[in-house]
């Protein structure tokens, strides 16, 4: 049996600034398989690495990502220590470093921001190791990517763990990132659905069809050895370090 893998969830933010090349740089040196950051499109259409639509939380200045330009954002800092990175600071590190995996969560308006985001990825030559991730609900966004550029790596997230090999071939993506948000009782109610549905075999359906399970996000000893126990390929982690010591 392959090993689970462990994927860094905004580049494995207890250890490093989230989203930041320090995050994903230490998230690799410890072990992560892959790396996750949001991208989000500035006012003059650049894209970044940030999670939030307004600068507030992290950078300390209220300002709306999608209506400020990257001059101005080039310059914040995320929680004082780190540049916010640019995609092409992004994709200088996977040409870089061609065994590394990102998956980048799109927080785009529109099916035209996604289809421009997998080009660029094309342009850059990663595709094949680049993943669109998006929910379930927002598919058009994946669908727009793979008609720009065939043969993009597509990721989906499922709202709650039914029929995920379904979900992924709806989808057209050969990932799935199951697993909870942070709402009150998100966890527990993917736990429910994982046991009533039985996360196990869907788990082994859908790695025998090519499609590979992750699943988390899991800070705790005790759900990185549950999510493995159900099958996950993969499991996502603000923690890396914890999560590799307990996979």
């Amino acid at each position: 049996m392959a090993p689970v893998l462990v994927y860094a969830h905004r580049g494995g933010m207890r250890n490093a600034p989230e989203n930041t090349l320090a995050a994903f740089r230490n998230a690799f040196s410890e072990g992560a398989g892959a790396v996750e950051c949001d991208i989000r499109r500035t006012a003059d259409g650049e894209f970044v690495a940030f999670h939030d639509a307004s600068a507030d939380r992290v950078c300390g200045y209220d300002w709306k990502i999608a209506e400020t330009t990257w001059a101005h954002l080039k310059n914040l800092r995320v929680l004082g220590k780190e540049p916010i990175p640019h995609l092409d600071d992004i994709l200088n590190m996977m040409i870089l470093s061609p065994a590394r995996e990102f998956y980048f969560e799109t927080c785009l308006a529109g099916k035209a921001d996604a289809a421009d985001l997998a080009l660029q990825l094309k342009k850059a030559g990663v595709q094949n190791r680049a993943f669109l991730l998006t929910y379930a609900h927002r598919g058009n966004l994946l669908a727009a990517a793979r008609e720009a550029v065939p043969g993009v790596g597509l990721a989906v997230m499922p709202l709650y763990p039914s029929d995920m090999l379904a979900t992924a071939r709806s989808a057209g993506a050969s990932r799935v990132c199951a697993g909870w948000i942070d709402w009150p009782l998100a966890k527990q109610l993917f736990y429910f659905g994982a046991a009533a549905l039985n996360f196990k075999r869907q788990a082994e359906e859908a790695a025998n069809a090519g499609i590979e399970i992750s699943a988390g996000i899991a800070n705790d000893p005790r759900d990185v050895r549950r999510l493995a126990e159900l099958g996950a390929r993969a499991i996502w982690t603000d923690d890396v370090k914890m999560a590799v010591k307990y996979v």
